[in-house]
């Protein structure tokens, strides 16, 4: 467990780091840990013309109570990151590590809400979505991850060697006839999450969150939920025909 005083030499070794140096550490303490705040000595008043705060552009960290370690964040709010800092905590696990390196390289975190855009994208394709029910499962995946472009890991290994994910909102169109068809084949009502660069292909939600990609020769049952089907997604893994009902 780390006290307050040692998190506070541990933040100024990591100040002591910056370039130019910074002289004034302001640690934040939260459940988890304490925040390190950087900033320049505030000028004396009256003296030069009007500055930006003394902690305005500098990055911040975060020292972990349990364990020291240091992680660093953008120049944000104290008790934004540490909100964050405890829904990465909360979320640790979720995704294996390569898959995790996507999603932050995308630009998900946990707790990453993107309702605003999903109502606008509703909206605007309204004509195309309707007579489509959006179940809570597909709604979650689309605020989640909505706008994520998300690479594939190629037979080589290589990132982006695969077919890349897409998931609305997007700037791209809505296709919903393959979603249509899917539903009367299946007896199954599905939502469209997003597309895929094979074929291309559209991406489905049904209610139970369950995910299919409807490419042109086939339907496939890629996860039982959204988490399991982006792991799919990114590392390439074969996937079952829909048509074998194993979901």
């Amino acid at each position: 467990m780390i006290s307050r005083d040692e998190a506070l030499a541990i933040a100024r070794g990591w100040a002591g780091e910056r370039r130019p140096p910074v002289l004034d550490v302001t640690l934040f303490e939260f459940d988890l840990g304490y925040v390190a705040c950087l900033a320049e000595p505030a000028a004396p008043a009256g003296n030069g013309p009007p500055v930006p705060p003394p902690a305005t552009g500098y990055p911040r960290a975060v020292i972990d109570r349990d364990s020291g370690e240091v992680s660093q964040w953008p120049s944000l709010p104290w008790q934004l990151i540490a909100e964050r800092y405890a829904q990465r905590q909360a979320a640790e696990g979720r995704f294996p590590p390569d898959v995790r390196y996507v999603l932050d390289e995308a630009g998900w975190f946990p707790g990453r809400d993107r309702t605003a855009s999903v109502e606008h994208w509703m909206v605007r394709f309204a004509d195309e979505l309707a007579g489509l029910e959006c179940p809570p499962a597909a709604r979650a995946a689309l605020v989640e991850f909505g706008g994520l472009q998300l690479p594939q890991f190629g037979r080589d290994g290589r990132l982006g060697g695969g077919f890349s994910s897409y998931l609305h909102p997007t700037e791209g169109g809505v296709v919903t006839e393959a979603a249509r068809a899917f539903a009367e084949e299946y007896d199954n009502p599905v939502y469209p999450i997003g597309n895929n660069e094979d074929g291309p292909s559209e991406l489905v939600a049904d209610a139970q969150g369950r995910v299919f990609l409807l490419h042109w020769a086939e339907d496939f049952f890629v996860g039982a939920d959204i988490d399991s089907a982006i792991v799919k997604l990114i590392r390439g893994d074969a996937l079952a025909e829909a048509g074998d009902r194993d979901w």
